[in-house]
């Protein structure tokens, strides 16, 4: 039979701000048990006092401090972050030919130490994030390819990832929760082994900079 603690866990798990306000024990536990006690008794098809579901929400704040990741910490771990500037983004849809064009911008590209390109294969699109400097080019090499999206205006933060942190949960977590508490809104991820580029509204880079610089 599924129990109280068993039912605001999941609650909670399914509402971030809350289950981070649980695991840094910086909210009020009645308040929160009176506001999810209909939630709780239509689950559980019962009543339930509310004094059982404070101690159960007790019991979930101390399981979220031992198995959350510490943000802080995690943040702290962070190796260097680089800025570009003036980037776009274009998305084509998968075609027979576009593995030609792909290999045609890499092969002009490969000597240029000077510019960002990234191509990240989806299951039915291709999407290439680079320096505006390459708009020419894209735009002659994909000029068959049918294109899905396009946008200006982006700036990216590539972040160093310490070796040791590759294996530690949550690191991410850490680092978009920051982000997405600002309001600061994501056009791409992109992600090797030990990097991290965010692409980002140019408006939004300074902050997102200092941010994570300085947690």
């Amino acid at each position: 039979m599924i129990s109280i603690s068993q039912v605001a866990e999941e609650l909670i798990r399914r509402a971030p701000s809350l289950e981070t306000a649980l695991a840094s024990d910086i909210i009020n536990y009645s308040s929160l048990a009176r506001n999810l006690k209909p939630q709780i008794e239509k689950k559980l098809l019962k009543e339930v006092k509310e004094g059982a579901i404070v101690m159960a929400l007790k019991r979930v704040s101390l399981k979220l401090r031992e198995s959350l990741p510490k943000g802080e910490e995690i943040l702290n771990m962070l190796g260097d972050i680089t800025i570009r500037s003036n980037l776009v983004d274009y998305t084509f849809l998968s075609s027979p030919t576009l593995g030609i064009a792909q290999n045609r911008i890499i092969e002009k590209t490969k000597d240029r130490k000077d510019i960002f390109m990234t191509i990240t294969h989806g299951i039915s699109q291709i999407t290439i994030v680079a320096s505006q400097s390459l708009e020419a080019d894209i735009k002659e090499i994909f000029k068959a390819e049918t294109p899905i999206c396009t946008l200006e205006n982006l700036s990216s933060l590539t972040i160093k990832i310490p070796l040791e942190a590759t294996k530690m949960p949550g690191v991410l977590y850490s680092i978009l929760k920051l982000l997405a508490w600002e309001g600061i809104s994501l056009t791409e991820m992109i992600s090797t082994f030990t990097e991290l580029s965010i692409i980002l509204d140019n408006k939004d880079i300074e902050r997102a900079f200092s941010l994570l610089k300085n947690p």
